[in-house]
């Protein structure tokens, strides 16, 4: 009997007779289901990181492959035997087609199971009619002519689907929420008050060299080509999480473990003497084997030649790879290495034997990261001011260096279990709203946890929001797609900006924040206030700003609790004629929180102004909050128009969205500014991040999240009377008398104060 059962089992798995009954249209189907199954799976193998070739990586995959699909076959048969409920051997080669893709789903495609199970049973059920359908027509004249032309209408319709699905993994995609919008000013543009564009080259020449271990076995640059060599710093402490395949693979990859981390970095340094301020660079997570720290280059080189030592950290033996990622506990590491390197350059600095001697001002300190490095610079800048590492106090902390400035690129802000609350310290955000990785503002929820209590130095916080920039462009390394193949198949590429717009960027308010943070620039303040400013600057697109600084007061922010009549500090409320008044907490599009609550407004007039029942909102406010201010601050965005309930001719058209802002004083008199006067509200910025809407919502959230941006509205831009008094301002009234309809989303209304500008470099 247990011959019979092996006998019965080899006449299941041999090729090409995996039926009995032997048919020609089975026996090709057959083999065209197995070349299906080892095509997967050399893409699989292609496209896995594993530290060898691609190509040997493909060989390896079809190998594995085959061996799946065998078993597979062989559990078919199995079930068959011990069941009897497949009807015939011809099931088996589909059975164990069916069991390998899923198994490869499992390990390798990460796609969702809404378009890969599916695809794959098409494509399977197409290979199997063209496998077949040719080993018809192999028979040639002995077919005969009725299955001869159904032969070849199966190859060809087979032929035109893999074809059809070449096409659309090839495909870019496309951009079906364009967006027309004028972010023109009417003030001057900083170039036409003679600034100058700090995303150009500056005026320093500088050079370039790395310094780390010396006996990197992968990379030469930090081998025999350093220029300075680097003791290396134990982790064990911090990362308690480097430990069996994670540490087996790492360390014979690397050639060193968690007690021997380099410091290991690439240097842009201007020329003469110094000292100057040092900024440190660090990627974020990626593929290990991918090295991520090469793609700053063009951030280290501008910031260099305007007199400041930019150093791009090596971080990538704590990235990503086939053996694991450390899933965010990595995240005191990569922050506690940064500062590493900043006592290494505090060593050197203070040697007077040493090279760099008197190079580096280690009180004037710039950290920028991306990604989970965007994460790190912020705690880096928290660890900074502690005494011991707040996970385990055995490591003791002694850095106290002068960091004035962060800038979170992209950044992740949820994978350290502690949230920073950084206090008295510049920072800046940037996102893109096609941003696959991060798909949200979380540099945002950072920026609302940046609080200024010194009220004799001068900080501020900004995030710039760009439409249409992704995740890897802001890498040089990296890529248009921020998930790697096959995943990447699925993504919409076509609406992200060109990679040398995304850079320049970038460049630009990376730059105008140096200037300002290390070298007192304050002539690109307005920058941050209103992108527009920027005007030539910027390619042609869509940049949202958010702005706040030390001088600021604000009198409305809608978070302290849950009266709709009033506000702290004497603050009250009145309304009129509004359809949806209300305050909620801010969601991202994935539902996790912003950290932030806004007031949601919204007007309906039918399809024309009603100037008779015209909506409004007025804040009343003591005139001591304000005595000294010459702008009016304003945190706004287009809310949703669905929230409405009005039947409309064109519901699913969102308006364009402006107001009227009135100041006025203590006695009585009025203001007047309408919105689009200094610039349009930005409509809702829809995204679709993949080819398939639904299944980009599935994986990364709504096509849409409500986004803030910061309007600085100087005093001077109203229409007043003569006599009209600012400094006893005591009300702002926005009233909704532009467009018939529309919601609107204030996040702060409050004031603020020029500061004076000094020579632009």
């Amino acid at each position: 009997m247990i011959r019979k059962f092996f006998s019965q089992a080899w006449s299941a798995f041999k090729l090409p007779t995996l039926t009995k009954d032997k048919s020609t249209f089975w026996v090709g189907a057959t083999w065209s289901v197995l070349l299906f199954v080892l095509f997967i799976s050399g893409v699989a193998g292609f496209y896995s990181r594993y530290s060898l070739p691609p190509v040997l990586m493909l060989l390896i995959g079809i190998v594995v492959g085959g061996l799946v699909y065998y078993g597979s076959v062989l559990l078919s048969w199995i079930i068959f035997k011990v069941s009897k409920i497949i009807p015939s051997y011809t099931l088996f080669p589909i059975g164990g087609a069916i069991g390998a893709l899923l198994i490869f789903r499992v390990v390798r495609f990460s796609w969702p199971s809404a378009i890969y199970q599916p695809a794959v049973i098409l494509y399977l059920l197409v290979s199997m009619v063209l496998g077949g359908s040719l080993a018809l027509l192999s028979e040639g004249t002995v077919l005969p002519l009725r299955k001869k032309r159904a032969a070849i209408l199966g190859c060809c319709f087979s032929v035109l689907l893999l074809l059809w699905g070449l096409f659309w993994v090839g495909q870019k995609g496309n951009d079906p929420y364009p967006i027309t919008f004028d972010s023109t000013t009417v003030v001057k543009t900083l170039d036409e008050e003679g600034i100058n564009n700090p995303a150009l080259p500056g005026p320093y020449g500088f050079e370039y060299f790395t310094y780390g271990s010396g006996k990197d076995k992968k990379r030469e640059d930090y081998a025999k080509a350093v220029k300075y060599k680097t003791d290396s710093v134990d982790a064990r402490k911090l990362l308690p999480d480097w430990k069996e395949k994670k540490k087996k693979w790492r360390e014979r990859y690397w050639g060193f473990g968690v007690d021997a981390f380099p410091l290991n970095g690439r240097v842009w340094m201007p020329e003469g003497e110094g000292p100057f301020p040092l900024i440190l660079i660090v990627h974020g997570n990626h593929s290990m084997e991918d090295y991520s720290d090469g793609g700053y280059a063009y951030l280290g080189e501008l910031l260099a030649s305007y007199g400041f030592i930019a150093v791009s950290v090596d971080e990538n033996f704590l990235n990503g790879t086939w053996s694991g990622d450390f899933m965010g506990k990595e995240m005191p590491t990569r922050a506690w290495l940064l500062l590493k390197h900043l006592e290494q350059w505090d060593i050197w600095s203070r040697d007077a034997n040493h090279a760099l001697y008197q190079r580096a001002d280690l009180d004037q300190v710039m950290l920028i990261g991306h990604s989970r490095g965007g994460e790190a610079v912020s705690i880096a800048a928290a660890f900074n001011q502690l005494p011991f590492f707040p996970d385990n106090a055995q490591e003791a902390f002694n850095f106290r260096f002068g960091i004035k400035g962060v800038v979170a690129i992209a950044p992740t802000d949820y994978r350290y279990k502690r949230q920073m609350k950084l206090e008295n310290i510049n920072f800046l955000s940037l996102q893109g709203s096609y941003d696959a990785d991060e798909a949200s503002f979380f540099g945002f929820r950072q920026y609302q946890r940046v609080t200024f209590t010194d009220t004799t130095s001068y900080w501020f916080k900004a995030g710039v929001y760009i439409h249409g920039a992704n995740h890897g462009q802001f890498n040089t390394t990296w890529d248009r797609t921020d998930f790697g193949a096959p995943m990447s198949w699925l993504l919409n590429t076509a609406p992200i900006i060109p990679r040398t717009d995304q850079e320049q960027t970038a460049k630009l308010f990376i730059s105008a924040f140096a200037a300002m943070v290390l070298d007192t620039q304050m002539a690109y303040r307005p920058l941050f206030q209103q992108t527009a400013l920027a005007g030539d600057w910027l390619a042609n697109g869509v940049y949202l700003s958010n702005f706040k600084d030390s001088k600021s007061t604000i009198i409305a922010n809608f978070e302290q609790d849950i009266d709709l009549a009033k506000e702290p500090k004497g603050v009250f409320i009145k309304t009129k004629n509004l359809s949806i008044w209300q305050e909620e907490q801010l969601l991202y599009r994935n539902k996790d929180t912003q950290g932030n609550n806004a007031l949601i407004l919204g007007w309906d007039y039918g399809d024309s102004l009603k100037m008779d029942s015209v909506a409004s909102y007025e804040v009343s406010f003591p005139d001591s909050l304000h005595t000294t201010a010459d702008q009016l601050l304003l945190s706004i965005a287009a809310g949703n128009p669905g929230l409405l309930k009005k039947k409309r001719k064109k519901p699913d058209k969102d308006p364009q969205i402006d107001f009227s802002i009135y100041l006025i004083d203590s006695s009585g008199q009025e203001a007047q500014l309408v919105l689009s006067k200094i610039k349009q509200i930005a409509p809702r910025l829809k995204v679709k991040y993949t080819k398939l809407q639904s299944i980009g919502e599935d994986m990364l959230g709504n096509a849409w999240e409500i986004t803030p941006e910061t309007y600085a509205l100087p005093f001077s831009a109203f229409d007043k009377a003569p006599t009209f008094d600012f400094k006893s301002l005591c009300k702002v009234r926005l009233v909704f008398d532009q467009t018939p309809y529309g919601v609107v989303v204030v996040d702060e209304i409050g004031f603020n104060r020029g500061v004076s500008k000094e020579s632009p470099r």
